[in-house]
């Protein structure tokens, strides 16, 4: 378990500028999927389907056999792992990837929301809920693609609000849109949710005052956020040197319900790539975001393998985790940079923390807990729950943040951070709710 803890003294504000990124195991009832065998229910599902209708009725369904030839109940959970487990499978093998979409660098934010509105309809919303959910068999109904019409409706709204909102009440503005996006975002992208009756009325995280930390997992209630982050099972990678991948992120969906994790705000931040130079003049030892290349090469037998190239050729993250996260058991290391090389067939089984800054470049992020990823739309969530919780209940403390009375570079860094936010978070939020990944152009 990877913990890391450490501590910048600087007058009483000790709390925002503390590193904490833990997880402990804990005995929680609080799980929303039961992992078991499902290559086991897969065969006896065949085998269901070769009996006599006799012999069928016998067990009323397939999931009666299972439980008669194996004692395995499929309960409401393991229901739910099967869900999720089929639609990895399916788009796995699916080679369908999101397009790139160019967006102008001196019109940017205009641009991605107007692409936004542009989803402000009933008949695209019922289109796109059935193109991200492979296994639905059922339309969308006409009501609930309407409620989702209106959630992402005042999202914008919201976000649009925000931007021209002053420093001092950006951040709850912020949330509130990332919120309203957040359920649509759910309902159309996650097989466990049809309709906006499955979601909970919790946020699915809470905000430590005291340690000035984000908790969740293990026995926090599950709400907003823990469903967003399983609705973002599976990881995409599309650059425009034409490299496509993807992987499931399932093992970390369970290491979270099944851990009581608090990651500070400084951690959080640390691991947003666009922000890299600004976090290490708050503190140098906060660098966890590693340059990254990927190629698809072949190798002497004519296999197709990705080629990982991680560094900046000076330094370098822990050997140890890549090994971990990339699925290999070794790894070369070439003019200061590492180089992990993967198969075609087992590019599915790894697990990296790889983010894409608003101009398309690739990042490696170091864990901030091993076995834990955090998608970047869920990143972004957290930080800015964080900075609104900040913000609403501690007004005289966010006001120091801002008025440099933390200091020079963390103020600069929080306001640079919602500024990106108003600019990156619509534009995660347009890959979620499209087929589409907005790059910003740098010419």
């Amino acid at each position: 378990m990877k913990r890391i803890i450490f501590y910048i003294e600087k007058s009483c504000f000790i709390v925002e500028l503390k590193w904490i990124a833990s997880a402990s195991a804990v005995e929680s009832s609080n799980l929303f999927f039961e992992t078991f065998d499902i290559s086991s229910y897969t065969d006896y599902a065949t085998k269901f389907v070769e009996l006599s209708n006799e012999e069928k009725i016998k067990y009323k369904n397939i999931d009666g056999f299972f439980l008669d030839k194996t004692g395995i109940e499929m309960n409401h959970n393991k229901k739910n792992y099967k869900k999720l487990c089929e639609e990895i499978n399916i788009n796995l093998l699916s080679k369908k990837y999101y397009d790139i979409l160019f967006i102008d660098r001196y019109s940017e934010k205009d641009t991605v929301m107007d692409l936004l509105a542009s989803l402000e309809n009933e008949n695209y919303i019922k289109k796109i809920y059935k193109q991200k959910k492979q296994i639905v068999k059922n339309d969308l109904k006409s009501d609930t693609a309407i409620k989702l019409m209106n959630s992402i409706c005042q999202g914008r709204s919201l976000l649009q609000s925000a931007q021209s909102a002053n420093m001092l009440s950006k951040p709850l503005i912020d949330f509130y849109a990332a919120s309203a996006y957040a359920y649509a975002t759910i309902v159309i992208n996650s097989p466990l949710h049809k309709s906006f009756d499955s979601l909970k009325g919790s946020h699915g995280h809470t905000y430590n005052h005291k340690n000035g930390t984000i908790d969740f997992g293990g026995t926090v209630p599950f709400g907003t956020f823990t469903d967003l982050l399983a609705s973002s099972y599976l990881i995409q990678i599309v650059t425009t040197d034409n490299v496509r991948l993807k992987y499931d992120v399932l093992k970390s969906l369970d290491f979270v319900q099944k851990h009581a994790i608090s990651i500070s705000l400084l951690a959080l931040l640390s691991s947003v790539p666009e922000l890299r130079n600004q976090v290490c003049l708050v503190n140098s030892k906060c660098n966890i975001v590693w340059n990254l290349n990927v190629e698809r090469t072949v190798d002497k037998k004519d296999n197709f393998i990705y080629k990982f190239e991680i560094g900046d050729g000076k330094n370098l993250p822990n050997e140890n985790v890549v090994k971990s996260v990339f699925n290999v058991e070794t790894i070369k290391k070439i003019y200061g940079k590492y180089i992990v090389e993967v198969s075609a067939e087992d590019v599915g089984k790894i697990c990296p923390t790889i983010y894409q800054d608003i101009y398309g470049k690739l990042w490696y992020v170091e864990p901030l807990i091993e076995n834990l990823y955090l998608p970047e739309i869920c990143l972004h969530f957290l930080i800015i729950s964080a900075l609104c919780n900040i913000m609403r209940y501690s007004p005289y403390e966010w006001n120091n943040i801002l008025s440099n009375k933390i200091s020079s570079e963390f103020s600069l860094l929080i306001s640079k951070y919602l500024r990106l936010f108003e600019l990156k978070y619509p534009m995660l939020l347009t890959e979620q709710l499209t087929n589409l990944l907005p790059i910003i152009s740098s010419k």
